[in-house]
């Protein structure tokens, strides 16, 4: 298969993913292939004490995974034992073993949202060890699925925008390459906290019109395995992105892909139905609930509803998914919603005007905080504060040029027909004002604490037309 190798502590600069700087943006170039360095089996059976249990990391899709400590301490990776025997060396990627596939492609291509190859060794019986980057906070499943403490907003809708790029930078490389594995399992956490998409012993090489040609039976993992791929010939970049769309649902609601304790046990068949309704909450993780803003909720299972779709031409491209995250991610790390969640309540009704890719025409929508189980619409679909008086005076807030910059709003008594308030020997009128949306992103911008939300009184419009995320 053409492997390169060189002297170890070339090799080792080379496969430094830590000096990277992750803030610069991924350009499109021509995948070059890398040096990447051939350890003796003997040195991969000290640094993993035999293959040891204390050594076991788990289990992958062609092997189990071990510690490494190599180079006396100087280099910590994960080294896989695969099952199989090595073929022959080939160029034609589809008549190599699992591990040979996974060597043969990481050896091309490399991005700080892979876990990236650092080498390969074979024993005397011709099985190949893979040599991987060490992920110290193990698997994106174990974290949604198992751990005590599930990762929050913030960090979720991060991870699957760093799966994301890692996805399209694939899909980009020259030529591309389709992974037709992905799910939270083959998403790994550095020691930073990033997510890093590995296991590529099922990726396909080149161009869809070669691929197809080389007749590869469809492959992958049943639950997110893209229900249109029944031959070679419907393999393209877009069943990895009903692969992705299947792993957002995952991240949004704590759920298994497929899981038999639920009705339906798919996720796609039960989460759709909620997001056509736009019963968004209804689909987050309720260990955690859904997040303070609720366009960020919006945002990502519209987007996730898109990459599951039947028709593989309808789904977006991977640039349309890291675009719509990218924004997401941002508004999910803004300080003000956090300010805002606390002075309003997350049970709070808001609006939203978001338009996350070109096809959504339904917006200035608004979604409750419901019960996850609750599939019923809610009665009042749209939402919004008009500038209508809180009270009975006729005080104004004036527009917001910026976010944060209204600076007195007044507390209002619980008791709407109250008008003053008298102390000792002094009679208070209390001014009431009206709100109105900031010219900049059409919310309410408050001082934390100077708001409840029993205090707002609002004009509800029925608006008969259902909520229906096309």
């Amino acid at each position: 298969m053409g492997y390169l190798s060189c002297n170890a502590k070339y090799a080792i600069a080379t496969c430094d993913p830590y000096s990277w700087d992750l803030t610069k943006k991924q350009k499109k170039t021509h995948n070059k292939p890398f040096k990447i360095r051939e350890f003796s089996y003997l040195d991969l059976q000290s640094a993993t004490n035999g293959f040891s249990a204390d050594s076991f990391l788990g289990k992958g899709s062609h092997g189990s995974v071990y510690k490494a400590t190599l180079d006396d301490g100087k280099l910590i990776a994960a080294v896989k034992k695969t099952t199989t025997i090595s073929n022959q060396y080939s160029d034609n990627n589809i008549n190599n073993s699992p591990a040979e596939n996974e060597i043969e492609i990481l050896s091309r291509i490399r991005n700080p949202w892979l876990v990236n190859l650092l080498g390969f060794g074979v024993d005397s019986h011709e099985r190949k060890f893979i040599v991987v980057e060490f992920m110290r906070n193990g698997s994106l499943y174990d974290l949604l699925h198992s751990a005590a403490r599930p990762p929050g907003w913030a960090r979720r809708v991060r991870f699957a925008l760093q799966i994301a790029k890692a996805v399209q930078h694939l899909h980009l490389s020259n030529p591309p390459v389709i992974h037709r594995d992905i799910k939270s399992s083959n998403v790994l956490i550095d020691g930073n906290w990033n997510a890093r998409l590995g296991d590529f012993g099922l990726a396909l090489r080149g161009h869809v019109e070669d691929v197809r040609v080389k007749c590869t039976p469809p492959a992958g993992t049943l639950g997110y395995l893209d229900p249109g791929y029944l031959a070679p010939g419907d393999l393209s970049t877009k069943s990895d992105v009903f692969s992705f769309g299947i792993l957002l649902l995952e991240i949004i609601s704590g759920r298994n892909a497929i899981d038999m304790n639920y009705s339906p046990p798919s996720v796609v068949d039960w989460a759709v139905p909620f997001i056509r309704c736009c019963d968004f909450a209804g689909i987050c993780d309720p260990r955690i609930g859904p997040p303070d803003d609720p366009a960020v909720i919006r945002q990502i299972a519209v987007l996730a509803a898109r990459c599951v779709r039947s028709t593989a031409e309808k789904r977006p491209e991977m640039s349309d998914v890291v675009d719509c995250l990218r924004a997401a991610n941002k508004r999910v790390a803004s300080p003000i919603w956090s300010n805002l969640g606390r002075c309003v309540g997350k049970s709070s009704l808001r609006s939203i005007k978001y338009e996350p890719l070109e096809d959504i025409t339904e917006i200035n929508r608004t979604s409750r905080v419901g019960s996850r189980r609750n599939r019923k619409v809610s009665s009042v679909p749209g939402v919004e504060l008009r500038g209508k008086a809180i009270g009975t005076s006729n005080g104004r807030v004036p527009r917001s040029k910026s976010i944060g910059s209204i600076s007195e709003i007044k507390k209002v008594p619980s008791d709407s027909n109250f008008g003053g308030k008298r102390r000792p020997g002094l009679n208070v009128k209390m001014p009431i004002v009206r709100l109105s949306k900031s010219r900049s992103m059409g919310v309410l911008n408050t001082n934390a604490g100077e708001l409840e939300e029993s205090k707002l009184l609002v004009n509800l419009e029925k608006d008969p037309q259902k909520c229906i995320c096309t």
